[in-house]
């Protein structure tokens, strides 16, 4: 079921939720493409265009090599400018995979992605990929869930259970923090010690993550 939080005439601070759509199989995340169009994902790897005028779903063919294990899948959406941002559990072979993030020029029809960021090390493990990214000032961030590997979420040289920040293009910010006295803190890190993020929001309010 996907539904709309709706305020229009209601008094403040009370909203209502109405069905727009039902009989999706394990929804994951959804974005607006514009005011009648939403972009979303099926865990087990689909993606769609919903029409909301028409209330009518399309699927939108995509090459991606998505591993479906435990609670990875094809994960978040995020359109921006044009282009879609996925984060998704990407088969990396003999059942390991990473939480990687790719994004690909927006096509109704079907979207040719590109990663433009690779959790390492790959982990054979159906746990904790996090997933979620946000735009802002032109950077991502994108959470990493720590793989159910504990404490590597305390390891600055290894991307699971940390928050990447990156360019759009995938390259690295020459403004992300430094940490002098660990010269081997992967540059792209922007914070180490989280267990599996799945929630992260850009507020409407201050602009804050």
């Amino acid at each position: 079921l996907i539904f709309l939080l709706c305020f229009k005439n209601l008094p403040a601070q009370e909203f209502r939720l109405e069905k727009i759509f039902e009989g999706l199989d394990h929804p994951w995340s959804l974005s607006f493409i514009d005011n009648t169009s939403i972009i979303l994902t099926e865990k087990k790897g689909n993606l769609f265009i919903l029409d909301l005028k028409k209330n009518k779903l399309k699927k939108i063919n995509h090459n991606l090599n998505i591993l479906q294990d435990g609670q990875g899948g094809l994960l978040d959406v995020l359109y921006n400018d044009k282009y879609i941002y996925v984060s998704y559990s990407e088969n990396r072979g003999k059942k390991d995979s990473s939480t990687s993030v790719a994004r690909g020029k927006f096509n109704k029809k079907k979207i040719d992605f590109k990663n433009i960021f690779r959790a390492e090390p790959s982990i054979n493990s159906g746990y904790h990929f996090g997933s979620r990214i946000v735009i802002r000032d032109n950077h991502i961030f994108i959470t990493a869930g720590e793989r159910g590997k504990g404490m590597i979420a305390q390891n600055p040289t290894k991307h699971p259970g940390s928050i990447i920040r990156i360019n759009l293009d995938g390259s690295i910010p020459n403004n992300n923090p430094k940490f002098k006295d660990n010269p081997d803190w992967l540059p792209e890190i922007f914070q180490i010690g989280l267990r599996n993020p799945q929630g992260m929001t850009l507020s409407a309010f201050d602009n804050k993550i």
